[in-house]
């Protein structure tokens, strides 16, 4: 057996061998590596190329523009360092340089040519500059004032080439891309890759703006590698590649890319005598400024952002020639248009470069009389400092003859995604004022709750959240000082509840789901419903389900269906699947709230596979797939169908219509977009009446006699309306038996009549994308839509029938530019997506001796139109290059089947 001093010496070699391989060798190494380039005394001559390419997306196959710089980089390490940190001084000389852009002589991609420019590059000052080099990586630069800040980022692209280690490591660094992660692997004992990732923009650029949710924002991609050659004492071939491609969520095609190269190649190698002796770096700083007689600017690689917008050249459209020239654009006859809506993208541009006195100038212009409410309408989208105080110094909310305006202006700026606490504040105040109308106060508190839960949501500050949490207490405490019976005080505060989306409203909307009248209790379970699945606690659901079964009290059929689809939504167990089928099959219910509930739970199995599997269980264990609980008679449907299958894009349209008496009691369309398993509500339109109970005898051939309240209703009709998750007002139609045949002996509805029209604002990004050139790539994209919903109606008591049909048309616009914009050459891509959305209800009914009723969800044929222009432009120079390419892709048209019934009635009718 060894003794213990054999095995502690045996030790020691296990134990050298842990430490070294513990130790940072790899980095070591590098750092000798490295150490060895550059020695002082030799001058290295580079021939240096960076060029700049952009163009549509990567589906778009369309040759790009760009330009290129090439010249000579002189490379010389002028202090010998007495310390062994790895300190160097390197001296950077860019000499004749030359802007170059592709020849208009090329016919194709393939073979095209750069040639000279003759560009304002000429000014660049003949100068060197210096950069404090350590063990690979650019401590700072040292640079003499120069005339553009356009020359100083692309010097400090230049020194960017300059970082690099020499084995594999990852790494941080700071250069013009900002603060990144880099990984770097030898190929072999001569060549090193270069990988950046993770990149954290620079502090010196602007902020951005980006829609918090994914599927407005669109998708930017980003690759950046580059390749370093090296011998014993140099760097020999340096590349650096990146190439970004943004698209929209919507089509691929429709988006800009930008593709930056930068090399640099060992040509010769000369003596250099030109050498600095001092102790200290700060000492052969100050030596090298006396030398050279300048005073020389210590900076980092962070790029100093060149702000190049119209008032930077002077050349801001001004906007009452802007306004001049879309007038027609915006004309009410375009509404729910896309030339609508891709004028309204000029003018909400140019309202955010005007000042105060010049908006209020254009609206008080009587050649826009005829478009003031679009004028609002883009105000509200703007929604600026300089467009809220124009707008309000031109509103009168004391008086009843500018309702329709001061309506635009709020529910175009309820929509803004990026509302400011300070307009919210200023409307707020406005709320405890004298207001001409119910309607006025009803909107702008919906507004100004809107804009701070959106404001909460999506810049989630103490202030915000505060301010939100305020304006819940106070529309409770509103809410809790309406009388009972005034229902119309009750539901507008119960919209702004919806609007808000607060866990502290739970109680109460639950409290008036339960015990409230017919049409409060519904409001409020809708609301809940509004809040989504984030929200639906126990108690929650508890509610539900005493309120579907009325464990309590008799319920509305609406609540009590809401309250159903909220227990269908939330993974329904056994137990109640099971207790929904059985009252399927029970005797004594209506059998329009059946045929409901049987839609509800078929659109669960559609659209949750595991709940479809328990229901299929539960039918079977308990024997309850039969005719009497699963093949009710009613009117009543809730489906959901697919529209769009695109780019990771789902669109729905959900389509609910409850049936009484052979009318829509309440029925909506709802058009959905999914994206990433993220679901976005963009449009709800809404449809509610009471009181038509002359069709009861003509459609219950059940002989039971209507006992309900149902029947003793007044005939009132309205319309609601959902954009973007905000609640807005409802529309009432009539609200007695003599308003509604008022409108049938006077035939008002017999012409297409406007029920909602308006222009918001639904895309606004901006991004910054700082390349390694030094140029920074600035994204805009805007995109509005233009909304019109008509209605026309024709009914004859003679005849007995009636034909009505309910339009949603929907204009789109999204305008993008992708624009690299300096000194010397501004190069810029336009994208634009053009495209209308035209959904219309058509119904058709007969009721002579018995009602047919025939309803048809129709999307209209369509198309969605692509454009992509690149353009650049030299500066102090004509030459200019200019291309468009224009894409129409058809998008066919469908009719959704409501349900088998309403088929046959279709067949019905039409084949009269």
């Amino acid at each position: 057996m060894a003794s213990s001093s054999d095995r502690t010496a045996a030790a020691y070699p296990l134990l050298l061998l842990l430490l070294l391989s513990s130790s940072p060798l790899p980095c070591s190494a590098s750092a000798a590596d490295s150490g060895r380039l550059f020695p002082a005394g030799v001058q290295y001559e580079y021939e240096s190329t960076t060029t700049v390419l952009a163009g549509g997306s990567s589906d778009n196959r369309d040759p790009a523009i760009g330009h290129r710089v090439v010249g000579r980089l002189l490379v010389a390490n002028i202090w010998p360092a007495t310390d062994t940190a790895g300190d160097k001084l390197l001296m950077l000389h860019f000499k004749s340089p030359k802007l170059q852009t592709w020849s208009k002589k090329s016919k194709n991609d393939v073979n095209r040519q750069f040639i000279d420019r003759k560009s304002r590059i000429d000014r660049f000052s003949d100068q060197p500059f210096f950069a404090h080099w350590r063990n690979g990586h650019i401590e700072n630069l040292y640079v003499s004032s120069t005339n553009s800040l356009t020359e100083e980022n692309f010097k400090k692209g230049i020194a960017g080439l300059f970082q690099f280690q020499l084995s594999n490591q990852h790494a941080v660094e700071y250069s013009t891309l900002g603060e990144c992660n880099v990984t770097y692997s030898k190929i072999n004992q001569n060549i090193v890759s270069k990988l950046v990732d993770g990149c954290v923009l620079p502090t010196t650029l602007p902020p951005e703006i980006k829609h918090p949710d994914k599927i407005w924002q669109g998708t930017l991609r980003s690759k950046r590698e580059g390749l370093v050659k090296y011998n014993h004492e140099s760097l020999v071939d340096v590349s650096l590649d990146e190439y970004h491609e943004f698209s929209t969520s919507f089509m691929n095609e429709v988006g800009a890319s930008v593709s930056s190269k930068q090399h640099i190649e060992l040509k010769e190698t000369k003596p250099n005598d030109d050498v600095i002796k001092a102790n200290t770096f700060k000492e052969a700083i100050h030596q090298l400024e006396k030398q050279l007689k300048l005073k020389l600017e210590k900076q980092n690689l962070s790029l100093k952002h060149e702000v190049k917008n119209c008032k930077h050249y002077n050349s801001c459209n001004k906007l009452d020639e802007v306004v001049y020239n879309y007038h027609d654009s915006l004309l009410d006859s375009e509404l729910g248009k896309s030339k609508s809506a891709y004028g309204a993208i000029k003018v909400v541009d140019a309202i955010v470069n005007s000042d105060t006195k010049t908006i209020k100038k254009v609206l008080t212009d009587e050649k826009n009389e005829d478009i003031i409410v679009q004028l609002y309408d883009l105000l509200g989208a703007a929604l600026n400092e300089n467009s809220h105080k124009a707008s309000m110094e031109t509103l009168d909310f004391t008086n009843a003859k500018s309702v329709e305006k001061i309506e635009r202006y709020l529910w175009s700026a309820s929509i803004n995604f990026n509302p400011k606490i300070e307009i919210i504040k200023s409307l707020l105040a406005i709320t405890d004022e004298n207001l001409a109308s119910k309607k006025i106060a009803d909107t702008l508190f919906n507004t100004v709750t809107a804009m701070a839960s959106r404001l909460a949501r999506y810049n989630h500050t103490d202030t915000n959240i505060l301010l939100s949490g305020e304006l819940v207490v106070k529309t409770l405490e509103k809410l809790e000082k309406c009388k009972l019976d005034d229902d119309e005080c009750i539901l507008t505060y119960i919209r702004a509840l919806s609007n808000l989306k607060h866990p502290l409203s739970i109680e109460v909307l639950l409290s008036f789901a339960q015990h409230g009248n017919r049409k409060t209790s519904a409001y409020a379970m809708k609301t809940i419903k509004m809040f989504g699945p984030g929200l639906w606690d126990s108690r929650v659901l508890k509610y539900c389900n005493r309120i579907f079964f009325q464990l309590v009290k008799e319920q509305d059929s609406s609540t009590r269906t809401i309250a159903l689809a909220i227990l269908l939504e939330s993974n329904p167990d056994y137990d109640l699947l099971k207790h929904v089928v059985e009252w399927l099959a029970a005797p004594g219910e209506e059998y329009e709230i059946k045929q409901y509930a049987l839609e509800l739970l078929k659109e669960m199995a559609n659209q949750n596979e595991t709940s479809a599997r328990l229901l299929r269980t539960v039918l079977v264990r308990e024997r309850l797939n039969h005719y009497g609980s699963m093949a009710q008679r009613g009117l009543s449907s809730c489906f959901s169908r697919k529209f769009i299958n695109y780019n990771n894009i789902t669109g729905l349209v959900k389509n609910s219509q409850q049936i009484y008496s052979g009318v829509t009691k309440r029925g909506s369309v709802d058009i959905v977009l999914e994206h990433d398993s993220v679901k976005y509500d963009l449009c709800s339109f809404g449809m509610f009446t009471t009181g038509l109970g002359y069709f009861t005898s003509l459609y219950d051939d059940s002989g039971k006699k209507d006992t309900s309240d149902e029947a003793n209703l007044p005939a009132t009709a309205g319309l609601e309306l959902i954009v973007f998750g905000v609640h807005i007002r409802p529309f009432i139609m009539f609200s007695s038996q003599g308003q509604l045949m008022g409108h049938v002996w006077a035939g008002t509805g017999s012409d297409k009549t406007p029920i909602i029209q308006g222009i918001s604002q639904m895309i606004e990004h901006l991004e910054y994308v700082p390349l390694s050139n030094g140029i920074t790539a600035e994204l805009n994209v805007k995109g509005m839509l233009s909304l019109d919903i008509s209605g026309q109606i024709e009914m004859s008591l003679w005849n007995k029938n009636a034909q009505s049909v309910i339009e949603k048309n929907g204009g789109v616009s999204i305008q993008g530019s992708l624009k690299l914009d300096t000194d010397l050459v501004t190069d810029e891509v336009d994208f634009s997506l053009i495209t209308e959305g035209l959904l219309h209800m058509h119904s058709d009914a007969e009721f002579a001796t018995k009602i047919v009723l025939c309803m048809r969800i129709v999307f209209v044929d369509t198309n969605v139109t692509t454009i992509v222009s690149k353009s650049e432009k030299v500066h102090g120079l004509p030459h200019k290059s200019h291309t468009t390419t224009t894409r129409t892709h058809p998008v066919s048209g469908r009719t959704f089947a409501l349900n088998q019934m309403v088929n046959e009635f279709c067949n019905t009718i039409h084949s009269r």
